[in-house]
């Protein structure tokens, strides 16, 4: 049985919705300010961006989720279609035949260009995961058993396998901690979960050792390994090596990014430098993208930094909140996905900000300069405030208990 809908300024009232739109809010802007500060000509279009992401969310946030959950098996098909086409796009590239409107930049294939538009087909793979997934979940319990876990991890695992032919390292890893966090939240067994992990990371190593390098030597001794395709690639490894080589050569190539990034972001201090005073941060690469933290750190040094973590926090925090006072198996599963999926980013991009990971080129939600990234950040957000605002009331058990 559901509530009797009620006007938009009401929904957005709701007290579960106000720390979600003042996080989102709060990042935006900073993200708007710090873009602007580094490249006035990329702020005004991230404010068109902007304006096409806020309507985005309105529209996600307006349809009743359950609706919109209806169209989940579409959208899935949807973007990973666009996903393949980058795909096919860069084999074509290679055999001289280009598909229309999509090219190679820097080795990766990742987007469809439209004239002055532009789509990163990735992005919306992965909100439509997340919704696909937990209606998956939703009406099944069989990934309670080895074999049920395998339907799952092969929604997950497909669309993984074509980013990371694009390539796109980063975005492929955000997908691993949405399905493990909402398998778990299902009641998927624990034992069963933790098992797989370890699996996985005891052939992590393999992947390390596949292949030769581009002189044709093998990474491994083992005579099995050069045969195999090379998984990690070489300006992967080099991004590695850069973690813990402070030589010359690697300051000034491999580890440039990072190492600049540092110096902008302390050079900050503890109140920053001000709005618009980004002299060392513009010397950084992709520093309004994939390093805008730096950005932030010059400008409003270690308080500004405190308010972009706190503002996290207090989503998080809301979307965890949502997930636990929704009854819905499906609402859950969509709110625990999306923190998973939107916390995971966040993490990603942050440490690689710091140097505590290597180059992923993950981008900071809410935060950095993109329409995709933004589109589908307000996207989740979206949800978030649709499935605060409509709990149906469930006159059953609760979802995912088991024996």
């Amino acid at each position: 049985m559901n509530r009797p809908p009620n006007k938009l300024w009401q929904q957005l009232a709701i007290a579960t919705n106000w720390p979600v739109l003042v996080a989102v809010g709060v990042l935006s802007t900073l993200g708007i300010v710090s873009i602007w500060s580094d490249s006035p000509a990329d702020g005004a279009k991230q404010l068109v961006f902007l304006s096409v992401a806020i309507g985005c969310m309105a529209l996600f946030q307006v349809v009743d989720y359950r609706s919109i959950g209806r169209l989940a098996p579409a959208f899935y098909l949807f973007s990973l279609g666009l996903v393949l086409y980058t795909v096919f796009g860069k084999v074509a590239e290679k055999l001289h035949h280009p598909l229309p409107f999509v090219h190679t930049i820097k080795g990766a294939c990742n987007w469809i260009n439209f004239g002055a538009a532009s789509l990163q087909p990735a992005e919306l793979m992965k909100v439509a995961f997340v919704m696909l997934l937990a209606r998956y979940l939703r009406f099944r319990s069989n990934y309670r058993t080895f074999r049920g876990l395998l339907p799952p991890f092969a929604l997950a695992l497909i669309p993984v396998g074509f980013i990371l032919m694009q390539p796109d390292l980063g975005t492929a890893l955000i997908f691993v901690p949405a399905l493990f966090v909402m398998l778990y939240a299902a009641g998927a067994k624990l034992k069963q979960l933790l098992l797989i992990v370890l699996l996985g990371a005891s052939l992590a190593p393999l992947a390390w050792w596949t292949g030769v390098d581009e002189n044709g030597k093998p990474h491994s001794g083992l005579p099995l390994m050069r045969y195999l395709p090379e998984m990690v690639k070489t300006y992967q490894r080099q991004r590695v090596y850069a973690l813990f080589n402070d030589d010359p050569r690697t300051l000034e190539y491999t580890g440039f990014q990072q190492r600049h990034a540092l110096i902008a972001y302390g050079s900050g201090g503890i109140s920053g430098k001000g709005w618009g005073n980004v002299v060392v941060g513009r010397h950084v690469p992709e520093a309004h993208n994939d390093m805008v933290y730096a950005l932030i750190g010059e400008q409003f040094g270690f308080f500004g930094s405190t308010v972009v973590l706190g503002a996290y926090l207090i989503l998080f925090t809301a979307g965890i909140e949502i997930a636990g006072s929704t009854r819905e198996p499906f609402g859950r599963l969509v709110a625990l996905g999306v923190v998973a999926m939107l916390a995971a980013q966040t993490f990603l991009n942050l440490m690689v900000a710091v140097k505590m990971l290597p180059v992923t080129g993950v981008t900071l939600p809410f935060i950095s300069y993109g329409g995709s990234s933004l589109v589908a950040s307000f996207m989740s957000a979206g949800l978030l405030l649709n499935i605060g605002q409509n709990r149906p009331i469930v006159m059953a058990n609760d979802a995912f208990e088991f024996d």
